[in-house]
């Protein structure tokens, strides 16, 4: 089934960020804009998921992957770190997800030349939408998938802190050196809370502006803590 309006970071985790009206402000790096908007309508492309060429229904996928885990982020969110198994599962699903969707959040608009081979070998020439090129990295090896790295045995903690801002590269991966393995993977859950796995992030780690930097389009925040005259590279998107 299409959705005509999805959302390209998750409706309902950016209500974390939403004041008492359900509105977050949202700084829009492609378009060069910021804004103060209902959460309904936050970080929307119209069809931006729909495969052009591939069957398979990836935002209902999506959909799914968030049903299980938005109640996690919930859980983590409220002050309850106790996470069952099948929980940490749903968790990295999500995470998984919100990765993948970063790595092409500048990249809506973009289609991709191919051909295809049809039965009886026939060839037809076709543009890969969004949605395909999600599909397709599915099967990449070379893509990184959390679900590889056993998050489920390494220790999961929240912290509390203030004006943490999230977007379409909020999935951080730290590692203690230039060329080691991946040590820790951190995660807003709102602005006030932090979900770090792995080993704990050093004092003074320059978290938010290498998350902002980890943007390619979307940076979301709770109303009065984005600077939404931010524009492009240049500026800062925190006040």
């Amino acid at each position: 089934m299409k959705t005509k309006r999805p959302h390209m970071v998750s409706k309902g985790y950016i209500e974390g960020w939403a004041d008492e009206k359900g509105r977050v402000e949202v700084i829009d790096i492609q378009g060069r804009r910021g804004l103060r908007q209902p959460i309904g309508n936050a970080t929307v492309v119209n069809y931006v998921y729909e495969p052009a060429v591939l069957t398979r229904d990836l935002e209902a996928e999506y959909g799914r992957i968030e049903s299980d885990g938005i109640p996690v982020i919930k859980k983590l969110r409220n002050g309850d770190d106790t996470v069952t198994s099948a929980e940490m599962s749903a968790m990295i699903a999500f995470l998984d997800m919100h990765l993948d969707r970063g790595r092409y959040a500048d990249q809506a608009k973009i289609r991709t030349p191919a051909v295809l081979i049809k039965t009886g070998w026939q060839l037809e020439d076709a543009e890969l939408s969004l949605g395909d090129r999600l599909l397709l990295s599915q099967s990449i090896p070379d893509v990184l998938r959390l679900t590889t790295l056993g998050l489920e045995h390494w220790p999961w903690r929240v912290f509390e802190t203030q004006g943490l801002p999230t977007g379409d590269g909020a999935v951080l991966l730290w590692c203690p050196a230039k060329g080691a393995e991946i040590c820790t993977v951190s995660f807003p859950l709102s602005s006030t809370r932090l979900l770090a796995i792995g080993q704990d992030l050093p004092e003074g780690v320059p978290l938010i502006p290498r998350l902002t930097s980890n943007c390619k389009r979307w940076i979301i925040g709770a109303p009065g803590t984005l600077n939404l005259n931010w524009a492009g590279e240049s500026g800062n998107a925190t006040t």
